[in-house]
């Protein structure tokens, strides 16, 4: 931390006008959260699958056989695609083969739906910036120490909306190679989530610089953020809402001096 200090220091010191009125450090909690989810392939529908659907809508397809002489296609490929049809909950059977509700909206976009194996991925979640946060954890191996906590730090659960989880989500999901390797025409999402568990939690220090800018006479604080390594204008935010006024006092002398 010191020389994460003095690289700091050199920073701040390169305005004349400032003027560090305080050096503190300070750790935050970050949970690791674990999200299991089963994503969904989207792909453009062939011709061949869209004419099974149609047939099924506007015909009483009662065997595969009927529609494998309708369609002029083998009867075993037919059957095979009627029982994946149904295994994913565009068509069922009762007399005839009919689409669900589902199938007629993938019919009608031209995009067929197809549930993959369940994915666990890992975020990280910071109760006092109510978001997500974007940093290498195992790095804080580097600190042989760490500073109290964070006066105002916050473990409550994980209180983000659903939306907002499944975005980040999708923009953090690793795209394995036959994603890669596959045509525009098949995407991965993500559409839902089946569990959330906090696996971990780590502290994350923090370096607070009480400031004063005599030009401005503007009295504010900086803190760097070692997990994402930028400054943090959430703590920043939540530090003035709080403490502004005792700063005020406690430095109102050394700030007449400057």
């Amino acid at each position: 931390m010191k020389a994460l200090e003095k690289k700091l220091t050199d920073k701040i010191k390169q305005d004349k006008s400032v003027e560090i009125l305080s050096v503190s450090s300070w750790c935050f909690p970050i949970q690791t959260i674990e999200f299991k989810y089963k994503p969904v392939k989207r792909f453009t529908m062939d011709i061949l699958m869209k004419m099974v659907l149609l047939s099924c809508q506007q015909a009483e397809i009662a065997e595969p056989k009927e529609l494998s002489d309708l369609l002029l296609v083998e009867e075993l490929f037919i059957r095979d695609l009627l029982q994946n049809l149904q295994k994913t909950g565009l068509v069922e059977k009762e007399e005839y083969y009919q689409l669900t509700e589902r199938g007629k909206k993938q019919l009608e976009n031209g995009i067929f739906e197809e549930a993959q194996e369940e994915e666990i991925q890992e975020l990280l979640y910071s109760s006092n910036h109510k978001a997500f946060l974007v940093g290498d954890i195992e790095q804080l191996d580097d600190f042989d120490e760490f500073p109290e906590a964070f006066a105002y730090a916050s473990e409550e659960p994980i209180a983000i909306e659903n939306e907002v989880i499944i975005q980040a989500l999708q923009e953090n999901r690793p795209v394995s190679e036959d994603e890669e390797s596959s045509e525009n025409t098949v995407q991965t999402f993500i559409t839902s989530i089946e569990s959330i568990e906090t696996v971990q939690i780590n502290d994350i220090p923090c370096m607070q610089f009480i400031l004063y800018n005599k030009e401005k006479d503007l009295l504010y604080v900086r803190v760097w953020n070692t997990l994402t390594g930028f400054w943090d204008e959430s703590l920043e935010k939540l530090l003035t809402e709080k403490e502004l006024l005792n700063w005020r006092e406690k430095y109102l002398d050394r700030i007449g001096n400057l």
